[in-house]
């Protein structure tokens, strides 16, 4: 293994700590020695002056579950700067699938924007999964957690009701086994059929079982609009019935009746902690959420999966209660104008990029029958950007100790990406640290790189990462203070960020001076089973 000495870096550690004048010598893979004038004399001499040294960012929301497959270098997130990566969030895993109901995960994936490697999905177990993501040679690292809704999907499909007690036995025991090989917790997304269908009470019987191993549950709440305190409290009831540590998802207040709730919400987490609730959250620093069109549709649309939602969407009688349903979720979101589409057929291709109250316009009809005909035209599958947020809340949050960044998006190669994308999957780390730590100083460097390494490493569980200490990994990323940002947008949101100019992963380079470096020596992270024995 190669020795660095990397000379005269501004050390921005992890710790939240103050940058400090250092230097850093790595060996074999780890830091060895951090402190003033390091004296090395067999490694290699790097000239890093003017540059800060941080630990790699670690993404603990994100969605390059199936992303990988097809973009294997993941050269959105490490021009981020970004090494290691939480997948399988928002209840959205590719594992495990049941040949009873593999096309019925497969059609899930694909309504949420996932664009599959093949058909039926084989990845029957965690295991499996991993050694086939390893098999790509990834560019970054994979902790993956189980989506509950890969889990109710192999058990039960997308069926509207609640398990018998041998089905709520079945999911256990598949979060289980995933648990043993080497998941690192579970994720829900509780506005998404079938999660929307699981009561709390289910979720507090899965959530125990992830407390047994140590786990972290992610949730995607069950509203982060008008119904939002009581997600939260939903959250919290389940981290307090369980055990579990909970981590909230791309914490938001979304629409317009809900402007400047930030705070209370903020208010909440923290009078949770204080009831010794292990809560905390994430966030990605932009106005506008992403996700499949389907989010306006109500819960009982998708019963039965897409086949069952398209006859539904076809079927005349019903029109009218979906009408209602869709109105009133845009409405929620601040209405037509401010949700843009992503189609994927030759057919509508030219509507990508504009927004649901001007393909209206154009087809003559209502939003809300331009929502179901989008849907039935493209099977399903039709993406949405929702300008939905205040950019003083997000702010806000983004303040808060607690909060983590995360991205909320995939790792893609520009080249190889044609369809649109929330520019978050280019620009989220950049996008923090050239905006809202340079030009607004609403962070200091120091608490916004320590939300990027030491917070997600600690709330995930990972070891020997998001700290520059001697032992720790070295994975490092270094970064111009001057010139880091983030260039990618909603026009044109395939363009890598600026201004990271070495990434180092386990003490090899990946980038060199912003250059890619050849090489993909991501893997998969796995954690360490550690079941505690049941008492009773």
């Amino acid at each position: 293994m190669n020795s660095y000495l990397f000379r005269g870096a501004t050390v921005v550690d992890g710790s939240g700590s103050p940058p400090q004048a250092l230097d850093v010598a790595v060996r074999s893979g780890r830091i060895t020695a951090v402190g003033p004038c390091l004296r090395e004399p067999e490694a290699e001499r790097i000239d890093v002056s003017g540059l800060v040294l941080a630990p790699g960012f670690i993404d603990i929301h994100g969605h390059s579950d199936i992303s990988v497959f097809r973009h294997h270098g993941a050269e959105s997130k490490l021009f981020q700067g970004v090494t290691t990566e939480v997948t399988g969030n928002c209840g959205l895993s590719a594992f495990p699938v049941a040949s009873t109901h593999g096309k019925e995960l497969a059609e899930y994936l694909k309504v949420h924007e996932y664009i599959l490697p093949e058909e039926p999905l084989p990845f029957c177990s965690f295991d499996n999964y991993a050694r086939s993501v390893e098999g790509v040679k990834p560019g970054i690292n994979h902790a993956p957690l189980v989506g509950h809704a890969a889990l109710r999907i192999a058990v039960m499909g997308m069926e509207d009701r609640a398990p018998t007690t041998g089905e709520l036995a079945a999911m256990s025991e598949l979060l289980r086994v995933a648990l043993e090989q080497g998941a690192w917790g579970l994720s829900t997304g509780l506005i998404y059929p079938p999660g929307s269908y699981a009561a709390t009470e289910e979720l507090i019987a899965l959530a125990r079982m992830v407390a047994n191993y140590g786990g972290l549950c992610t949730s995607h709440i069950r509203s982060e609009g008008d119904g939002l305190m009581a997600a939260l409290e939903e959250a919290a009831a389940i981290a307090a019935e369980s055990g579990v540590r909970m981590q909230v998802s791309h914490l938001k207040a979304l629409g317009r009746n809900n402007r400047g709730r930030g705070p209370e919400v903020l208010s909440f987490l923290a009078s949770a902690r204080q009831r010794g609730i292990d809560i905390a959250a994430d966030q990605y620093p932009y106005d506008a959420s992403a996700t499949s069109l389907t989010a306006v549709l109500p819960a009982w649309a998708l019963a039965g999966g897409v086949t069952m939602l398209l006859q539904r969407l076809a079927d005349q009688h019903l029109r009218e209660r979906l009408r209602s349903d869709i109105g009133f979720a845009i409405a929620q979101r601040e209405g037509a104008e401010g949700i843009v589409v992503t189609c994927r057929t030759e057919m509508n291709r030219q509507l990508s990029g504009l927004s649901l109250a001007s393909i209206a316009h154009c087809w003559r009809c209502s939003p809300e029958d331009a929502v179901m005909r989008l849907l039935l035209e493209e099977q399903g599958e039709v993406g949405a950007i929702f300008f939905c947020m205040a950019s003083e809340d997000v702010a806000t949050i983004l303040s808060d100790p607690l909060v983590a960044v995360g991205s909320d998006g995939h790792g893609l190669t520009a080249s190889a990406a044609g369809d649109a994308t929330h520019p978050r999957s280019y620009g989220c780390f950049p996008r923090v640290i050239g905006r809202y730590v340079r030009e607004k100083k609403l962070l200091d460097l120091a608490t916004a790189i320590r939300k990027m390494t030491a917070l997600p490493a600690g709330r995930i569980g990972l070891p020997d990462r998001g700290l520059i200490r001697p032992g720790y990994v070295a994975d490092l990323t270094i970064f111009d203070p001057e010139r880091i940002t983030d260039v990618a947008d909603y026009v044109d949101p395939h363009r890598y960020s600026t201004g990271i100019v070495h990434v180092y992963m386990e003490g090899r380079p990946v980038i060199e001076n912003g250059n890619l470096t050849g090489p993909r020596i991501g893997r998969v992270l796995r954690r360490q089973p550690q079941a505690k024995e049941e008492t009773g």
